[in-house]
């Protein structure tokens, strides 16, 4: 810890130095070997709360619950593989999406150690509604394509996609839980996957999506906050928490929020599932 506050004012004052502390930090994760991992019955490196098996506890039992339901795994921000993982470990094809190259390599380096038998596939690109490139910024399971997005300032180029365009056969008479956390930007993700919105079969979404925390500085609430909870339910969708309440959540509360700028939501992960389902329906 003395040596990262060290370092920390100086990478901030040296770009280079910030370039170099990237590299030798990456080189180390990838150099690393798999190991397995008691606290989750695989093999898998990562960040160090998932390999402790203490990452997103409220999210993981949500996850474990459902996830024998479905044909298939929709993962949406899958960094080095955590839930994609605990899918295959289940026996749930995987369909992934990652932009950032370090997560890719750890990801494939998890799977190739594990070797699951279902199916697995990845996409090494952001889901947008539109084609071509733009920069993500920060790294880890905080990067976004949001500027300003939890104060990051470095950034690399990653190619965008949307899922209309890349995975809509894979998903075909499917049922699919779907899981998206890319840090601020699931909005323009949703409008990029109509196909799988409008699916018939019985898919469920969980969805992180910040109300104040990480907001680019000067904005309180996310300006995208009512947009993204109207458009699900544009889909015939219905939102509750994705927490130990699993409450209902109204569009009029939302809009409150928005309003208001006072938070009543009480999470930033949310499920979506369609009007004529209810939580039972998946185990909850």
């Amino acid at each position: 810890m003395k040596i990262i506050k060290f370092v920390k004012p100086l990478v901030k004052r040296f770009p280079l130095v910030a370039n170099y502390y990237r590299y030798l930090r990456d080189a180390k994760a990838l150099n690393e070997e798999v190991k397995y991992r008691e606290s989750l019955s695989f093999f898998f490196n990562g960040p160090q709360s998932m390999q402790e098996g203490t990452f997103e506890p409220q999210e993981t039992l949500i996850f474990e619950k459902v996830i024998g339901n479905f044909d298939l795994f929709v993962n949406i921000g899958a960094n080095t593989g955590y839930y994609v993982c605990k899918a295959l470990k289940h026996g749930v094809d995987v369909v992934a999406f990652e932009p950032n190259q370090l997560n890719v390599n750890i990801l494939l380096r998890n799977i190739e150690a594990n070797q699951f038998p279902s199916t697995f596939q990845l996409f090494p690109v952001a889901l947008s509604d539109k084609l071509g490139v733009l920069p993500m910024y920060g790294g880890g399971t905080g990067a976004s394509l949001i500027e300003g997005w939890a104060g990051q300032v470095n950034k690399n180029l990653v190619p965008i996609s949307t899922f209309n365009t890349t995975a809509t056969s894979l998903v075909a008479k499917r049922s699919c839980f779907i899981l998206i956390d890319i840090e601020g930007a699931e909005l323009g993700c949703l409008k990029g996957a109509e196909t799988l919105l409008s699916a018939d079969t019985n898919n469920l979404f969980l969805v992180e999506i910040s109300v104040g925390k990480h907001q680019p500085s000067g904005i309180n609430v996310n300006p995208n906050l009512v947009e993204t909870f109207e458009f699900m339910a544009s889909f015939g969708y219905v939102a509750y928490t994705a927490d130990n309440e699993l409450r209902k959540v109204e569009l009029s509360e939302v809009k409150e929020v928005a309003e208001t700028q006072i938070d009543t939501l009480g999470t930033h992960n949310f499920l979506f599932l369609k009007t004529e389902n209810s939580l039972n329906d998946f185990g909850l």
